[in-house]
């Protein structure tokens, strides 16, 4: 039986961070299911919608090697990662902006989660004011 994996996030502004954690993620299991949050939870999250429109992100996303399917999320909710998805695990990001982190995985079994260390990031400057600038309006990545 494979070991179906979990990572959540807007990927707004998609780069080398996320790149590098979805990596790492798809190496720590069999399948790797990858959820986009929606531009309403974003606008929730941030005050802003993300700058790529979801269905761009979503097909960014589908076309990575190591990523085996992507399905759109408003919520991670712990009932439907386990019974729908079969998900044994969910990772968090530390420290990877629009990837959540386990702060952001409240009502997830602690024993689910695994978190993945701070990666690379993107070395473009106007990207990582772009980053940054929607980081201060919340503590959402």
């Amino acid at each position: 039986m494979s070991r179906v994996g979990f990572l959540a996030g807007v990927f707004d502004l998609f780069h080398v961070g996320h790149l590098d954690v979805l990596g790492r993620a798809g190496q720590a299991c069999d399948r790797l299911v990858v959820g986009v949050l929606t531009d309403d939870w974003a606008l929730d999250a941030w005050g802003a919608r993300p700058f790529v429109p979801l269905v761009e992100r979503a097909q960014i996303l589908e076309h990575l090697r190591c990523v085996d399917e992507v399905v759109v999320v408003d919520d991670v909710r712990s009932e439907w990662l386990t019974g729908v998805l079969g998900v044994q695990t969910v990772f968090a990001a530390s420290g990877t902006d629009g990837v959540l982190g386990v702060d952001e995985l409240d009502g997830i079994p602690g024993e689910l989660v695994s978190v993945l260390p701070a990666g690379r990031g993107s070395r473009s400057p106007i990207l990582r004011a772009a980053i940054d600038q929607r980081q201060s309006r919340s503590s959402v990545a």
